[in-house]
């Protein structure tokens, strides 16, 4: 009777196995490195809103006490006055309009480096601005934009608003990150 012959077979994996394996786990670091990624892109702009939020907070606090107009001059002198060079002579809340014209409407203050509501500059916050901007509004229409606004001293309300925007150092333009308003009255 003729032997049976034993085939035997190389053990270990083909070409094609070893390619399929090589693609199914390639596909899964990738998909691990854009998880990353995007992680990385979410973590840096809640960073980046959570400090812009603040830094409007600081300008909020630092007016939230003033009175709207000089208590001195009223609204007959509106806009910083005279002896008022800088933020920190500011004592009323037109101040923060910047120097008002004929038209009654300020430019509003741009603060770069951002301050604090102690009126100083806060340190190591390249890129970050804080612009604020007072204007009057209607008792009826508080949300009115820029042209329903009323000149400043025009009426018993005023909106402020302040606008933070940061421009990394790999961006062109800055971009605006968080905008906060309110309304001052009487």
């Amino acid at each position: 009777m003729p032997r049976k012959t034993r085939t035997t077979h190389a053990k270990g994996f083909t070409l094609i196995e070893a390619a399929l394996a090589t693609v199914i786990v390639g596909t899964g670091v990738l998909a691990i490195l854009a998880a990353q990624q995007a992680y990385h892109n979410k973590n840096d702009w809640a960073q980046r809103t959570g400090t812009a939020m603040l830094l409007a907070n600081e300008l909020r606090e630092l007016t939230l006490t003033l009175p709207q107009h000089d208590p001195f001059t009223g609204t007959s002198n509106l806009g910083p006055e005279a002896d008022e060079p800088t933020v920190a002579d500011f004592d009323d809340l037109d101040d923060f309009a910047g120097p008002v014209d004929v038209t009654g409407f300020g430019p509003g203050i741009v603060f770069t480096p951002p301050i604090n509501a102690l009126r100083q500059q806060i340190p190591n916050m390249n890129g970050w601005s804080q612009f604020i901007e007072v204007v009057n509004v209607l008792p009826d229409n508080i949300s009115a934009a820029a042209p329903q606004a009323q000149p400043v001293g025009a009426t018993d309300l005023m909106r402020v608003t302040v606008t933070v925007s940061y421009q990394a150092p790999t961006e062109a333009q800055p971009s605006t990150l968080t905008q906060l308003s309110w309304v001052v009255g009487n």
